[in-house]
């Protein structure tokens, strides 16, 4: 591609990225601020709009490449330089009691809601994710070193990719199409309906890939008991989360006392959101003492 194609490449995503904000404002504001705002109603959900925000960002750092490492320049300092890492996590920890928070005093709001995927909630998930697989692809590199073969690459992009999935999973509710397929399968089975049909597509590979994140953070952090510990406590929690999940549909959402579902919610909601966090500790601590180690040696 010639520079001249880059440019008028880079200038479309520009403006595709201003009109996509443009409407994330307006959906904003007919939904929380002015819903009588003189202009068409372009729906009440965010999520559309963010997800092609990140494809529009993922596609212009593609093309541009001093946007792309500007971009990684930043994420790289917030996560692993001190005392920046340090203001940044406390960051999305506070953000976190945030929601849980507002979660628990306005529980009927759908855009404070962290059981309705189409709140704040939702999109702070999903960038975090988003994140995170950033943090370890860039700790990849710094791992594997620039002549590695492809075999030592493919876990940590396998890693990423997981992360990566899970945060569009959560924004376009792509299980929810699975769950409303099972709800059409074994209609005279209590037990295949006792949980959240999606769950019986998910776990066969949930299975799978939570064996392979144990193997890989034996194998890659073994030698920071910190580290490693870090990473199999994200895992309970996420593991947990699934837990919670299967008990949602029957001994959560049926039972009448509102209380005590706002409090599951928010607990299987705060086991994800938090297990994120410590993913991204983990491995920006895992960059870090590879950037020490190497300045050691030389």
């Amino acid at each position: 591609m010639s520079p001249s194609q880059s440019k008028k490449l880079d200038l479309i995503f520009k403006l595709l990225i201003g009109v996509d904000l443009v409407a994330m404002l307006i959906i904003f504001i007919h939904a929380r601020v002015w819903p009588d705002f003189p202009f068409p109603h372009l729906g009440s959900r965010l999520n559309n709009p963010f997800m092609f925000l990140i494809v529009l960002l993922v596609l212009r750092g593609w093309i541009n490449l001093e946007f792309r490492e500007n971009i990684l320049g930043l994420i790289k300092r917030v996560a692993t330089e001190e005392p920046t890492r340090i203001y940044f996590f406390s960051l999305l920890i506070s953000i976190q009691v945030g929601l849980e928070i507002m979660w628990y005093l306005y529980p009927s709001d759908l855009y404070w809601s962290l059981n309705a995927e189409k709140g704040y909630g939702t999109l702070f998930a999903t960038a975090q994710l988003f994140i995170l697989g950033i943090v370890v692809l860039f700790t990849a590199r710094a791992d594997y070193g620039q002549d590695a073969d492809w075999k030592d690459k493919a876990p940590w992009f396998l890693v990423a990719s997981v992360y990566i999935f899970i945060g569009v999973d959560d924004l376009l509710g792509i299980h929810e199409n699975f769950m409303i397929l099972g709800r059409t399968m074994a209609l005279d089975s209590a037990v295949f309906h006792f949980v959240h049909e999606w769950l019986w597509f998910y776990v066969p590979v949930i299975m799978v890939v939570v064996i392979f994140l144990a193997r890989f953070f034996l194998k890659r952090f073994i030698y920071s008991p910190k580290i490693l510990g870090m990473m199999f406590v994200a895992l309970i929690l996420w593991i947990g989360v699934l837990v919670l999940e299967g008990l949602a549909k029957t001994v959560v959402e049926d039972t009448q006392r509102t209380d005590y579902v706002r409090l599951l919610i928010g607990i299987e909601e705060g086991f994800e959101m938090f297990g994120a966090t410590l993913f991204m500790l983990g491995f920006s601590r895992h960059y870090k003492n590879l950037q020490e180690k190497s300045r050691t040696e030389t």
